[in-house]
């Protein structure tokens, strides 16, 4: 599979930036965090939405053990009372260890609406697993990479602890650059990934694989030798496991298994501590064994029902908490929208990349879900023409006008294909419909964002003034 995420091919790509040019780390940080932010997508060819499905880090073991990778014994709990029943069996030498199980990075750094600190906790017995699933189930899970209401913890997972002399970073990845997977390694692990790209960018390692040849013993050796394990039963762990992880990575369909951290033992053990995986949802017909996983999982789900209908019409949407609704054809013109909407002052409300050949259906469709996001307050569209046609966006922006009696303003850019028919056409039926809905043209992206910044500005200043009125009018009454 060929198939990568948007944030993949940023993240690898800015490591690579700081690394060969020495630009800013800092600014490189904070991209690759806003990247990571969004969970989408990069456009699969005839126009389908390329997803992927998150397994939690509980299934993301189980399959692990299904490929002999060396993962801690443990299980899933959905109460206190199955809690203290899955640890009692485990080894408490090193701690018995409770995981929220949600779909976020950071949690071990997070906070529960409980008032507990910490979404990972260690416990010394099953007692004291049962306390602390308590206070983690039924509440949500706060970190810097969930929403500010978080995820609700719908289950924990219980597992034995290890002592940990030594913590490593391993991913691995589909690239577009090499055309085909990448292992990403760094010595420094047990910490997050953008840290490290941020402040030493200089030990991320990164090593293109032959996707006809495979992940060999060479190979594998060379990238284990680079990370400097002590002795040679850690080495030979080492290399037999990243083969097991690749096969898997392979096997799976996978865009991402990532390991942080990858920790030796005291014991010069070598266990996959921590994972995150994802599967390319284009690869679900002969995934289905995991596809029937992640619906049946036990543990809590984060799905926008507006990205589930984006799916279903074969656009990719993400939802954000801005006020500016966006509709794009094209990535990585989407994220620039973002980027200058962001610059301009305004806070951009979603992802939607409605691809390279949406008909009219689709474009009302997209308008649908735009508006039913509650904080919108405007939509720009973006559209450089090429294979989209300028007139098909209009006249999937007249079908939805009608269809959705929009009611925030609508600022428009076209350009390219058919872009002055598709004027026209909006022109014609703003005059047609006496005004009723408030389509303002742009000539470029840049007064596109500054039209739709000051659009949100006037609607502000009306609504305060308002507010101030019906305030006046109680104090005469």
């Amino acid at each position: 599979t060929a198939t990568t995420e948007i944030y993949t091919q940023a993240f690898v790509g800015s490591v690579r930036c700081v690394q060969e040019t020495g630009i800013n780390a800092e600014y490189m940080g904070f991209k690759i965090k806003m990247i990571r932010s969004l969970r989408s997508l990069v456009p699969r060819a005839k126009v389908l939405a390329t997803r992927d499905f998150h397994l939690h880090e509980y299934q993301s073991k189980d399959i692990m053990r299904e490929f002999g990778v060396t993962v801690q014994k443990g299980g899933i709990a959905l109460t206190p009372e199955e809690a203290f029943k899955v640890a009692e069996p485990l080894n408490p030498k090193g701690g018995l260890i409770v995981k929220a199980q949600v779909h976020a990075g950071g949690r071990g750094k997070g906070h529960l609406t409980s008032g507990l600190q910490g979404g990972v906790q260690i416990c010394k017995t099953p007692a004291e697993v049962a306390k602390y699933t308590k206070e983690m189930l039924g509440y949500n899970l706060i970190t810097k990479q969930t929403k500010a209401e978080g995820l609700p913890v719908k289950a924990v997972l219980i597992h034995e602890g290890i002592d940990i002399n030594r913590q490593i970073y391993l991913g691995l990845l589909m690239d577009r650059k090499y055309g085909g997977p990448v292992i990403l390694a760094s010595k420094n692990g047990g910490m997050d990934i953008e840290d490290v790209a941020k402040n030493h960018p200089e030990s991320i390692m990164i090593e293109p694989v032959s996707i006809s040849k495979g992940l060999g013993p060479e190979q594998a050796a060379k990238i284990v030798d680079k990370l400097e394990f002590a002795n040679e039963k850690q080495r030979t762990q080492a290399i037999e496991q990243l083969q097991k992880l690749y096969k898997m990575f392979i096997g799976l369909d996978a865009t991402q298994v990532e390991i942080n951290p990858w920790a030796v033992t005291p014991d010069d053990d070598v266990y996959c501590v921590d994972a995150k995986l994802l599967i390319d949802d284009s690869a679900s017909f002969r995934q289905q064994k995991y596809l029937k996983m992640k619906k049946s999982s036990l543990a809590s789900e984060d799905v926008d029902p507006n990205e589930e209908k984006a799916e279903q019409i074969g656009i990719n949407y993400v939802g954000l908490n801005g006020n500016i609704g966006c509709m794009v054809n094209g990535a990585g013109l989407a994220m620039s929208t973002m980027d200058i909407i962001k610059l301009k002052g305004g806070e951009p409300a979603n992802f939607l990349d409605v691809g390279g050949g949406a008909s009219a259906k689709q474009v009302k469709s997209a308008f649908e879900i735009l508006t039913s996001h509650p904080q919108v307050k405007a939509i720009l569209v973006n559209i450089f023409g090429g294979i989209m046609r300028g007139d098909i966006i209009a006249e999937g922006i007249v079908s939805a006008c009608k269809a959705v009696e929009l009611k925030v303003p609508l600022v428009v850019r076209l350009t390219g294909t058919n872009s002055q028919e598709g004027m026209a056409m909006l022109e014609k039926f703003t005059k047609e419909t006496h005004g009723k809905y408030n389509i303002i043209t742009a000539n470029d992206l840049d007064d596109a964002a500054t039209k739709a910044v000051k659009c949100l500005k006037q609607i502000d200043h009306a609504t305060e003034y308002t507010s101030k009125l019906q305030y006046l009018s109680l104090i005469h009454i």
